[in-house]
Order: C-alpha cells, then structure tokens, then sequence
C-alpha cells in the first residue's frame, strides 16, 4: 500500500498539513505544484475539482481536500499524536471552534487581500483589499484575545496553534500582536513544524 502524498506549493495553506504529517512522523512524498497553471491541468483537476491545494492522497487511495478536512482526518486516524484535543473534551471544542473560525474568516480575508482582482474589477479592487485589509486586522484581535499563552489552549500546542502562525505570517499587522507573536514564536521551536515552514517559505 502507498504511503501519503501531498500536493503543495510554497506559501500556501499546504504548509499546515505537511506540518501535521510532520509532527505525526508518517511517511509521505511532498508533490510539488510549480506553477498556477498547473492548478487547472486535467491531472490535477482529477484530484480537487476547485483547483487548490493542499490536496492529501492517503494510502487507501481516497483523496481528501480543503486544508482543515485533511487535518481532521489525520487526527482522526493518528489520535495520539494529539493534533488536537481529546475527543469529547471541552478543549477539543474550543480548538476546532477557532480551526474553522480561522478557516472561515481570516482565510478568505487573505484571499480578498492579495487577489483583489477575483472579487471586483480594477476600478474596485483598492476599496477590496482595504476592507480585507481591516476585516484581518479585527479577526485576528479578536484571535489574540483567546489565546490563553504562550498556546490558544495554554502550554499544549495544537494544530490549531500551527493554522494561526500561518495566517499571521501572511498580515504584518498580525504578527506585531504580542500573544499572537508569542503563539508564532513558540510553535517554531516544534522541530516537525519548522522543517515544514522552512519548506514552505514562510519568515521569508
């Protein structure tokens, strides 16, 4: 049976998965997408429709996309690795409640903020990327303002800690908040997380 294979580009939300993988020690073949065009190929768009990474082809061959689906599924399958809080407990709720409200809100905010010109034409895109610009600057307080430290959920990083310092490295602003510069500092000290940002190009 094959081992896991991710598909990736640097910079992107893949650095959060192959981080996971990392940090769960399985075996896997890191696939590299060298260019945006390649996104669209018929080959790719055989495996995620939407043409996005990550996309995480498991060893049974069933392929899992969206960036928190393949993360859960990995916690579901590797529980002691603890990528998140036990099951059932109040600290797995809180964990996932912040995983999916970064997921809804302060990714597609990065998104309207360095691709302006996919929600508006040129006469629009300066008012799109300020309001994105401001709707990350209020997500990300309101992120901070949870973080119990140096983690969201104390001294335990989770993968949801991982997700955070991400995003934060796309929004300079982010970054300047103390918790959340903390949080950031903090998970790089994982050796498993700072291979995958060092692969990934992030700190750049």
């Amino acid at each position: 049976m094959a081992g896991y294979r991710l598909y990736w580009r640097p910079g992107t939300g893949s650095m959060v998965v192959e981080a996971a993988l990392r940090m769960i020690g399985a075996e896997f073949e890191r696939i590299q997408i060298d260019k945006e065009a390649a996104l669209s190929t018929p080959r790719f768009l055989a495996l995620n429709p939407a043409g996005k990474v990550p996309v995480l082809a498991l060893p049974s061959g069933q392929v899992i996309t969206e960036s928190v689906a393949i993360l859960l599924a990995l916690d579901e399958t590797f529980p002691e690795a603890r990528l998140l809080p036990q099951h059932g407990s109040p600290a797995r709720n809180v964990a996932v409640q912040w995983l999916i409200f970064m997921t809804a809100n302060i990714y597609p905010d990065a998104l309207r903020y360095y691709h302006p010109e996919r929600y508006g034409d040129a006469t629009s895109e300066a008012a799109i990327k300020l309001q994105a610009g401001g709707d990350m600057d209020r997500d990300f307080a309101q992120l901070a303002s949870a973080i119990r430290g140096p983690f969201l959920m104390g001294s335990r990083m989770t993968i949801t800690d991982v997700y955070a310092a991400m995003l934060a490295d796309w929004h300079a602003p982010a970054r300047a908040l103390p918790k959340i510069a903390a949080l950031t500092a903090a998970v790089l000290e994982n050796a498993a997380v700072a291979e995958a940002w060092r692969n990934h190009e992030f700190g750049a």
